[in-house]
């Protein structure tokens, strides 16, 4: 723990830590195609599972439930079905990959299997339906929509390398620091999945081709189905500096920022004002900041120094003091500074780990815009 510590004083860790937040811009923003599910494997594709799953995040839109024509019942039973795989899978997010995939893939194949008992087969049809389109063209190596195209050897071997290609461009777009703007990441992270889909498209055959069509069904707008990770762990601490105890019920209809700190850390100390900028912006009846405050160093467990520096950084909204790590384990978090977006229903939407603005980043802009457009959504 201390070689972490280390790293985030002299920002080796935050610039590490600002792909993995990448990766979290590209796969949530983008909805990118390339290698999101956990069948790829038996074709030799640099494959991860996606948290969320595409799955997960589609069961809870109204829209694709109206699609789906599911009955109240259904409903109730998919949510348990849900939120007894969503948390744990959202805890597996930065693991190593085979770790994170092996565990990752026995809980998606927990909530398929509870799925199966609750809806019908019109319903589970036009729901992989859908999820293929989610996954996009990555979705013609899984195995029973390659067994259905009749795939090739050939055909199979060319499509897994243009997949490894992107996955690849990917991976070194996560690596480009002269790229600030999360706009132009995301253009370009389009640009590419389009570009993909054509090279992928010319492996097939005109019959293939209408077979995807037709197993992929009548296209959906994705667009309306908003990413939903999990519900927030619930605030688990009783020690509290600003405030008495919070919890996560009595902040239900507000748009809620947890950021995780520790005050001897130079890249959490150089994050807090842009907190205090936040709560000054938005206003109070829509929007709340609470601070979560894990120590590593023995200094940081002192609950008056934590007071202190608080008070010097003009810290006025409530923060936790998880001297247990309680809810540093519960959130599955593993560095400072870490923030969490957390919807007006309790969701957790977006995240991001590191220092803001690293380097020139507009990583500050960036979780600016998705705060007002939490507070924006009906």
């Amino acid at each position: 723990m201390n070689r972490i510590r280390d790293k985030c004083r002299n920002n080796n860790l935050c610039r590490r830590t600002g792909f993995f937040s990448l990766v979290f811009v590209v796969v949530f923003l983008c909805s990118c195609d390339f290698g999101f599910c956990e069948s790829h494997a038996s074709f030799g594709f640099n494959w991860i599972i996606r948290i969320p799953h595409p799955l997960t995040s589609l069961l809870r839109a109204e829209q694709v439930r109206r699609e789906l024509d599911m009955t109240t019942a259904q409903i109730d039973d998919v949510e348990r079905a849900i939120n007894a795989v969503e948390l744990p899978l959202w805890r597996l997010r930065d693991l190593p990959l085979q770790k994170r995939n092996d565990q990752a893939g026995l809980l998606i194949r927990q909530l398929k299997n509870e799925l199966l008992n609750i809806l019908t087969p019109q319903q589970t049809e036009r729901l992989n339906q859908l999820t293929w389109q989610a996954i996009g063209i990555a979705s013609v190596l899984e195995p029973q929509m390659a067994l259905k195209l009749n795939l090739s050897d050939e055909q199979i071997s060319k499509i897994r390398i243009f997949l490894n290609e992107s996955y690849d461009e990917i991976a070194a777009l996560q690596r480009n620091t002269a790229i600030y703007s999360e706009s132009s990441r995301v253009a370009y992270v389009r640009k590419l999945r389009d570009e993909t889909e054509k090279k992928v498209f010319s492996v097939l055959n005109n019959s293939q081709r209408s077979t995807l069509q037709k197993l992929m069904g009548r296209p959906f707008d994705l667009t309306s189905v908003r990413t939903i990770a999990c519900k927030a762990p619930e605030f688990e601490v009783d020690t509290w500096i600003n405030k008495p105890k919070v919890t996560l019920s009595e902040l239900k209809g507000k748009v809620t920022v947890v950021h995780f700190y520790a005050f001897g850390c130079g890249n959490c100390i150089r994050t807090l004002p842009y907190y205090n900028k936040w709560r000054n912006h938005f206003p109070s009846s829509a929007f709340q900041i609470i601070g979560i405050h894990r120590p590593e160093t023995q200094q940081e467990r002192d609950i008056d120094k934590v007071n202190k520096k608080a008070a010097e950084a003009g810290i006025e909204y409530p923060v936790a003091i998880d001297n247990e790590s309680l809810m540093w384990n519960s959130w599955a978090n593993h560095v400072w500074p870490s923030i969490y977006l957390i919807d007006k229903n309790g969701y957790v939407r977006y995240w991001w780990y590191g220092e803001l603005n690293w380097q020139g980043a507009e990583s500050e802009k960036y979780l600016r815009s998705k705060i007002q457009e939490l507070i924006d959504e009906s």
